[in-house]
């Protein structure tokens, strides 16, 4: 169940992704608005499967983690507020794109690029204490996870490099909360016997 519910963000992500406009102006100003009202309940659940994965890190890599992921849940949330809802709603009153909405999208995309990279810290804590401590059931999760966060950093979900790191990153988690799993039951039945 944790492995499917870890992945989940990801795919739904990966999903909304494929209808993302490419360009914000009055024909796709309303979906533009309403797709980040959405986005704005997924984005954070993205970094709370990052939160779970994390469970399994060491204790000072668990804290610093989670510092990481909240601050991509707080600063990619405020990219998706100022960018996705508040530009859409501009483009929705104004008819379009107009330079009134610049200063906008310059703080979001500010803001979002902190988030990112704080997304991309959390991920290699997960990935690294995943491959020290599951070693080569690790590899393909870790894997996924890096390609995804590193694709993330400046892709948004935009088609099609967004929708294929919010692919991996579904992958990924779901591998390495599998890796984990596994390595759980092992240490589980050898203390039964």
């Amino acid at each position: 169940m944790r492995t499917l519910l870890v992945a989940l963000p990801g795919l739904v992500l990966a999903g909304i992704g494929l209808t993302h406009p490419h360009h914000l102006d009055a024909t796709t100003a309303q979906w533009w608005q309403d797709m980040h009202v959405i986005l704005a309940v997924i984005f954070p659940l993205l970094g709370a499967a990052q939160w779970v994965l994390l469970e399994d890190t060491p204790k000072i890599v668990r804290w610093a983690g989670r510092t990481a992921t909240f601050g991509y849940v707080v600063f990619y949330g405020a990219l998706d507020a100022l960018a996705g809802i508040g530009g859409g709603a501009m483009a929705i009153a104004n008819g379009g794109r107009s330079p009134a909405d610049a200063p906008l999208f310059k703080i979001g995309n500010q803001l979002g690029t902190v988030g990112a990279w704080c997304f991309f810290a959390a991920s290699i804590a997960i990935a690294v204490c995943a491959l020290l401590k599951h070693r080569l059931k690790a590899i393909p999760g870790a894997a996924f996870l890096l390609f995804g966060s590193f694709l993330f950093l400046d892709s948004h979900i935009y088609w099609p490099e967004g929708v294929i790191a919010c692919t991996c990153l579904a992958i990924g988690m779901a591998a390495i909360s599998y890796a984990s799993a596994s390595g759980r039951s092992a240490i589980e039945d050898s203390t039964r016997t």
